[in-house]
């Protein structure tokens, strides 16, 4: 089984745009965006008037196969190339981290369990400007920061659990951002994806203006209703422990409201905040949900 990595080179000088799909396998709008946007480049509805674009449609290929998240290992913590290889993933690690290399820009379209719509996974307190910039010209509304500090403060194993391919290319110089599209199976949530590639392509003066899938761009979101959620914690699954309601991505908790329940009482929320991405199905010592608190644009956006 091989890792499929498409190419599509401009004969003017300009930025190295990765995406990549299917790094869980069983989140099939990247793997749909992708493969609509090598269509589309193939017939000329997309076109490129600079630079480099690179594409994994599928970037875990037997995970994808199998429908399931992962094989043996999660392929988006602990990315990194290993001497020594324990996993099926762990093979994989060089494939992707050699395309990454190669990036200045990243965009990895993912999914979630949970319900809800889309939202960007930015980096934290030092994300660059321009990386503010180009998660805001997506066209999505929702965005949260702070992934590698909720590691860091509820994390349990170190700093390489909380590495991805986003933390992996920013280590290297790139501007990266996750775009979770919404629910695994919403209707649009392909399109969802599909669309951020045309206004990442456009924000990087990649897409060339005259081509019908740039006429089809609208203005998308305006700046003023975006708004930014700070991760501030990671829960795992415990033995007996049940959330008290059915959360839902982006659900607002009020200070001491209680989030689980289980043998050694109630689990409440420190302060007003957000539940992030619970996942009703987590198998003890599986990530449960991340806890947030809403709060403005990384300071370095200015």
């Amino acid at each position: 089984m091989t890792v499929k990595t498409v190419f599509h080179h401009s004969l003017a000088p300009g930025k190295t745009l990765a995406i990549m799909g299917g790094v869980h396998g069983n989140e099939y709008c990247g793997p749909a965006a992708t493969t609509k946007l090598l269509s589309d480049l193939d017939s000329g509805a997309v076109a490129l008037q600079r630079g480099t674009l690179q594409v994994i449609p599928v970037a875990n290929p037997r995970a994808y196969a199998q429908k399931t998240r992962f094989v043996e290992r999660n392929l988006n913590r602990y990315l990194y190339p290993k001497e020594e290889k324990r996993h099926y993933e762990d093979h994989l690690d060089p494939v992707i981290c050699s395309f990454l290399d190669s990036a200045d820009v990243l965009l990895d379209l993912h999914s979630y369990a949970s319900q809800g719509g889309p939202f960007v996974f930015l980096g934290g307190s030092q994300s660059r400007p321009e990386e503010v910039a180009f998660a805001r010209a997506l066209g999505v509304r929702d965005f949260v920061c702070g992934w590698s500090e909720a590691f860091g403060s509820g994390g349990k194993g170190g700093d390489k659990e909380s590495q991805g391919t986003t933390e992996y290319a920013r280590a290297n110089g790139a501007l990266a951002v996750t775009l979770e599209c919404g629910h695994h199976h919403n209707a649009d949530a392909a399109d969802v994806g599909y669309r951020a590639i045309l206004r990442a392509l456009a924000h990087l003066e990649m897409l060339a203006p005259d081509c019908e899938a740039a006429r089809s761009l609208d203005v998308g979101v305006a700046a003023e209703s975006q708004r930014c959620v700070w991760m501030k914690s990671v829960f795992y699954k415990e033995a007996e422990c049940t959330f008290v309601k059915p959360w839902q991505h982006f659900d607002r908790v009020a200070r001491g409201e209680a989030i689980v329940s289980g043998a050694k009482g109630e689990l409440v929320a420190p302060e007003d905040g957000h539940i992030i991405l619970p996942k009703a199905s987590a198998a003890t010592g599986d990530e449960w949900f991340f806890f947030g608190t809403e709060g403005t644009f990384p300071s370095a956006e200015a």
